[in-house]
């Protein structure tokens, strides 16, 4: 009896470790957001922009959000909100443009274990 029980000792003690060092940190999330994004913007917000916008964009839609990157990666990073629980990670974030009200505000929550991100909540407001 005892055997199993310091047996199953060590193997939660093991599990648990496992699930400590794999807890993806921030950059981790601030990556896969970012490309997340990037696809979300390409596939979905590209190609269902009204013909005025689209033909303003001269068709470059996709290259414009490319090269906007930079600026979405800075602003993933200011606006995501980690509760740390060391065996995993719930990541918040909001993504809008400040100051521009019109524009929709995404809020995207996520669950980071075992090096991974599970994306529960995606929302759009405004």
């Amino acid at each position: 009896m005892k055997l199993s029980v310091l047996l199953g000792a060590i193997i939660l003690a093991v599990a648990t470790a496992a699930l400590v060092v794999t807890n993806p940190g921030p950059e981790a999330y601030a990556d896969y957001v970012g490309a997340q994004a990037q696809t979300y913007l390409t596939d979905e917000v590209c190609t269902d922009l009204p013909a005025g916008i689209s033909d303003l964009l001269g068709g470059q839609c996709g290259e414009m959000v490319q090269s906007l990157m930079p600026e979405l990666d800075t602003l993933i990073r200011d606006r995501t909100e980690r509760l740390n629980f060391a065996i995993g990670s719930i990541y918040r974030t909001s993504l809008g443009i400040p100051n521009m009200p019109m524009l929709p505000e995404y809020r995207i929550e996520s669950l980071g274990i075992l090096n991974r991100f599970f994306t529960y909540s995606f929302s759009q407001t405004g």
